[in-house]
């Protein structure tokens, strides 16, 4: 065994090839690809002949409710799909690629509601996100199950639980159709998922040195998990079912410290010794950085319990001492901190970042919990909070959409344009004035325009949300939830405890850095008028390269503790909340809508989308990332762009505000270092902001990594919610990680 990673070399290179073909370049966003030679024909039928049943069924299903529909494809699925059990690994595989549900039902039944049922509300979402405006599609990509049942429980317990229900529902009135389909499903599921345990026991029980996964397979049958590893084998199930079979994504597994503790405490006090304890969680590590998630896996750590005393327990060490010795960069690590999470171990997390582990960060547990009991949440619901995602948030058996993300810099481009698009010149948004009296004016004026496209983007996801489950219904999910089985209804058709809807908002400080300029150059010290300025803008800066410069150069930039930029981003940001926050989202879904400003890739999406814009920015540059500065621009520190970003209200809106932190190696060796490190993450801690993640690199690392790839094969680089090798992505991005670096300096 390799004593640095836990895992047998050659456990490692079969696990790392179970999904993916390592000796083929990397593909990207999480998709399979195809390793059928893996499995043995005799353990289920070959994919595409298994996909076509699926299909042909379906349409023999006819007139049936959808949901009745998806259950018996996961049961088809799991019935006949090729599995795999091997003495290298302690965790089966599953030959299910590319989501093959998704192909074969879901498509075809959104297809049918934006061409047939709403075919204008899809036209305009096309032209939204054509234009660079609002990116926006269904969001089956934040879900968490109520983890605590699926382990107390087993999926035998949640048939037992839901038929229950159902009794006591019929108990009181007959069922509507509507509600008879829902418990079916998840009747079906429940027992597609039982059935796929049976499976694999079996093929275990047939390969040498796979008993003890037989034996736990089979104990899974039966009850809830008893031991680590059994719970361990029911997350990665229940992911790879409802991740690669349901077609929903399970963005946490949730409080793995805390929820695993007990099990760890039993295991101890029955023989089992910590070292296997560790082996255990190594090999479920891998079997995330095998899968190969673009968005990484995320889990979470830490948190209180009900006495206000710190989760963190001896299990958190394990994990992350694991973690750091296995030199992998997914899963991704978040980590629910407060004031009195144990210094030794926030140190602990720290000191793996400044070594090169940029997988984790740190969520304020303060201001999401003052944020969701702020929107109605109660303590307890707001203490217990799931992590997500990159760093969202959500109270436990609830569930919450987003994929909105919203193009900041679209309504400052109307207000220069009388209301017309920046790039295409086509009617966007409301027509208003070419010249404004006063910057009061124009920048009233942009706040009409943002609202407008607010209530767009509202419009069209609401006509949408109404459809959720008509889409992709969740018996699997919804079997986890209490309130949608005592309702009879989908976690998506409003049966959750909460159904909320979130915009995300991007680019805050391209945004403040124009209007600052804007302030300056038109309305204050009269150097332009705002017709040339537009007239410069739209040329791409042709010619005027001197004055570009010196925007790029200006020191009033947001993330620099600048009191005009830093204004406008909280006034902004303060705007759009109090616009947003508490709208009624979907009739069918019965929430509320809320905002954040975490946008992902939109940042090179939208780019090249967007006009030109006042701090400097060519069109087609990458912008701004979360409530950061832009890529180059925080040249006062770290400790200012924590000032910076700390003065937006974070807990006005349950949703992210990350703060993307870059550090020089030099400026945190040693203790002293270490100490400084920890300083900068409580000062953004108590000052009320939401999440923060560190890279820690310096220019020269990052260009000699670009220069030869091959001899910075692992290092590691934090992504706006994620984390990846530097050698995975593209050169402009590269660029924009040394552009940072080098105002580090």
């Amino acid at each position: 065994m390799n004593g640095d990673s836990y895992v047998h070399f050659a456990d490692k290179e079969y696990i790392l090839n179970k999904y993916h073909d390592t000796s083929k370049p990397f593909n990207g966003f999480g998709r399979f690809i195809r390793r059928d030679a893996l499995f043995d024909p005799a353990s289920g039928m070959e994919p595409e002949s298994l996909y076509k049943l699926v299909e042909q069924n379906d349409i023999a299903a006819g007139g049936a409710p959808h949901s009745l529909r998806k259950a018996r494809a996961i049961y088809t699925l799991l019935e006949n799909t090729r599995i795999c059990c091997d003495s290298r690994d302690r965790f089966p595989a599953i030959n299910i690629v590319d989501r093959p549900l998704k192909k074969c039902i879901v498509d075809k039944w959104k297809k049918e509601v934006f061409q047939q049922i709403i075919p204008e509300t899809g036209k305009l979402r096309t032209q939204l996100e054509n234009d660079g405006i609002v990116t926006i599609w269904p969001d089956y990509d934040h879900s968490v199950p109520v983890w605590e049942r699926v382990f107390r429980r087993g999926f035998t317990g949640l048939y037992a639980d839901a038929k229950a229900a159902m009794d006591t529902l019929e108990s009181r009135r007959p069922l509507t159709p509507e509600e008879s389909a829902f418990y079916e499903s998840v009747f079906i599921s429940c027992r597609a998922f039982l059935l796929l345990c049976a499976r694999l026991e079996k093929l275990a029980s047939d390969t040498p040195g796979a008993r003890r996964m037989a034996a736990a397979l089979g104990a899974l049958q039966h009850r809830g998990a008893q031991t680590v590893y059994e719970a361990l084998l029911q997350i990665y199930l229940y992911f790879m079912v409802s991740e690669h079979v349901d077609n929903l994504q399970v963005r946490s597994l949730g409080n793995l410290d805390a929820e695993l503790y007990p099990f760890y405490l039993s295991d101890l006090s029955k023989g089992v010794t910590e070292d296997e304890i560790r082996t255990d969680l190594a090999y479920f590590f891998m079997q995330f950085t095998a899968i190969g998630n673009y968005w990484n896996q995320p889990f979470y750590l830490g948190g209180n319990d009900a006495e206000e005393k710190s989760l963190i327990n001896p299990l958190s060490y394990i994990i992350l001492d694991v973690y750091d010795r296995m030199g992998i960069y997914n899963p991704k690590i978040q980590i629910k901190t407060n004031e009195n999470t144990p210094k030794e171990f926030v140190l602990k997390a720290l000191d793996m970042i400044r070594r090169g582990h940029s997988c984790i960060v740190f969520v304020s547990d303060s201001t999401v919990r003052s944020a969701l009991e702020k929107a109605g949440a109660t303590p307890e619901e707001a203490r217990t909070c799931h992590i997500k995602g990159c760093y969202e948030y959500s109270v436990d058996g609830s569930l919450d959409t987003g994929m909105n993300y919203v193009n900041l810099l679209k309504p400052l481009e109307y207000c220069m344009h009388g209301g017309n698009d920046g790039i295409t010149g086509k009617a966007a948004g409301l027509t208003c004035p070419l010249e404004y009296d006063s910057f009061d004016a124009f920048f009233a004026e942009y706040k009409r325009q943002l609202a407008h496209l607010c209530d767009t983007a509202i419009e069209v996801v609401n006509s949408f949300e109404n459809y959720f489950d008509n889409i992709n219904p969740q018996p699997l999910l919804s079997s986890t939830f209490p309130s949608c089985i005592e309702q009879g209804r989908d976690a998506f058709g409003g049966g959750a405890l909460y159904n909320d809807s979130s915009m995300s908002f991007g680019f805050i400080a391209n945004l403040s850095d124009s209007l600052t300029q804007i302030k300056r150059l038109v309305f204050d010290e009269k150097k332009y008028t705002l017709q040339q300025l537009r007239g410069i803008l739209d040329s791409d800066f042709a010619g005027n390269e001197k004055l570009r410069m010196s925007l790029l150069h200006n020191p009033e930039k947001y993330g620099n503790n600048r009191e005009i930029p830093d204004a406008f981003a909280r006034d902004i940001t303060s705007f759009i909340s109090g616009y947003i926050c508490g709208k009624h989202n979907a009739a069918r879904r019965g929430g509320r809508w809320n905002c954040g400003f975490h946008i992902a890739r939109m940042v090179y999406i939208q780019a090249p989308l967007t006009a030109s814009t006042p701090d400097g920015r060519l069109r087609g540059e990458e912008l701004s990332k979360n409530v950061s500065a832009s890529m180059g621009q925080n040249r006062e520190g770290i400790t200012a762009a924590i000032l910076s970003s700390t003065k937006i209200d974070a807990s006005a809106f349950c949703g992210d505000a990350a703060l993307d932190a870059g550090l020089l190696p030099s400026a945190v060796r040693g203790q002293d270092g270490l100490e400084a490190m920890y300083g900068l993450l409580m000062t953004f801690i108590g000052r009320g902001g939401q999440a923060i993640q560190f890279n820690v690199f310096d220019a020269d690392t990052l260009r000699a990594a670009q220069a030869n790839p091959e001899q910075y094969r692992d290092l590691q680089i934090r992504v706006s919610g994620w984390n990846v090798l530097f050698n995975n992505i593209k050169k402009e991005e590269q660029d924009g990680f040394i552009r940072q670096a080098e105002a580090l300096v």
